[in-house]
């Protein structure tokens, strides 16, 4: 054998032995893993469903994204939103991506991602209503602030005056039911609904003075042609029982896959991806503020 290719041979036995070596060292957590992710398919924007029977919005394109940062292979079912918890902890799915707020409650039962969104609490009445003059449109309400800052604390009081008596209507186990316990309990009649559809219905033809859900939600639905006769009203919620951000719900044990979520989330925020996919679907930069990386060193690379 020629020295030239003794020393090809050579060359390559160590090309190989560095690739094995290298491949050795990836964490056995990083190999590929599938998922089940459940999302509604009827929440628009954050996720809806084509006729053909695939889904698009805001979670699906972001979660495009993110599977394939964190080396998963992800696959995205439709199914009723009030069985969903249900569903990850008989393990028919690994997470729930389903503009699922943060909350107190919520933590108690599931364990959560970083947040990919964060977004407000909203009003929304019909025009000819009383509560179209609702006080205070437009201030933000965080019910994170200790002690409540005056304004707030009288905005809190002005509401339950004005709502007094009032019929609401929310999606049945909707994130905004601990805060109408807590500040709206006895103050106004609740109405909870299977289907936002059929919220928008009663809405719409008067049988509820008035609804509270998500801003991404309700401003694309008063945009719609047959939605001209609702109004934006009132303050805008965020924080305590509202939680701190839209993040995906994952059963309680499953660190690792929590672990690459929240690697992909960082770096969706840190590139932009994030704020151009809610730009997209929502008309308005959703990016929440992920603070520093606890993984990281202070010039920004992941520790050792």
């Amino acid at each position: 054998m020629s020295k030239t290719l003794r020393g090809a041979v050579l060359g390559l036995a160590i090309l190989l032995s560095l690739q094995a070596a290298r491949a050795a060292d990836v964490p056995a957590q990083q190999a590929r893993r599938t998922v089940v992710i459940g999302t509604e398919g009827a929440f628009p924007p954050w996720n809806m469903t084509r006729p053909d029977g695939s889904l698009i919005g805001f979670e699906p394109d972001l979660l495009q994204v993110l599977c394939q940062r964190a080396n998963l292979q992800c696959q995205l079912v439709a199914q009723d939103w009030d069985g969903m918890i249900g569903a990850l902890q008989a393990h028919k799915i690994d997470v729930i991506a389903d503009a699922l707020q943060i909350t107190p409650a919520r933590k108690a039962v599931l364990a959560f991602s970083l947040p990919y969104a964060i977004t407000t609490g909203v009003f929304v009445t019909q025009k000819d209503s009383p509560l179209a003059r609702m006080a205070n449109r437009g201030l933000v309400l965080d019910l994170d602030a200790s002690p409540a800052p005056e304004r707030q604390a009288q905005a809190l009081a002005a509401l339950r005056e004005e709502l007094r008596g009032k019929t609401l209507g929310v999606a049945i186990s909707s994130t905004y039911d601990a805060f109408l316990d807590k500040y709206l309990a006895g103050v106004i009649t609740i109405k909870s609904y299977r289907t936002m559809g059929e919220r928008d219905l009663d809405l719409l033809s008067g049988r509820i003075d008035l609804t509270l859900d998500d801003t991404t939600y309700l401003r694309p639905l008063l945009a719609a042609p047959d939605a001209q006769d609702l109004v934006l009203v009132g303050p805008e919620l965020i924080g305590g029982e509202l939680g701190a951000g839209e993040g995906f719900g994952l059963r309680q044990d499953d660190t690792a896959l929590a672990e690459r979520l929240n690697a992909a989330i960082r770096s969706a925020v840190a590139d932009g991806t994030v704020k151009r996919l809610s730009l997209k679907w929502f008309k308005a930069d959703a990016t929440p503020d992920l603070g520093p990386d606890p993984t990281s060193t202070p010039s920004g690379t992941p520790k050792p």
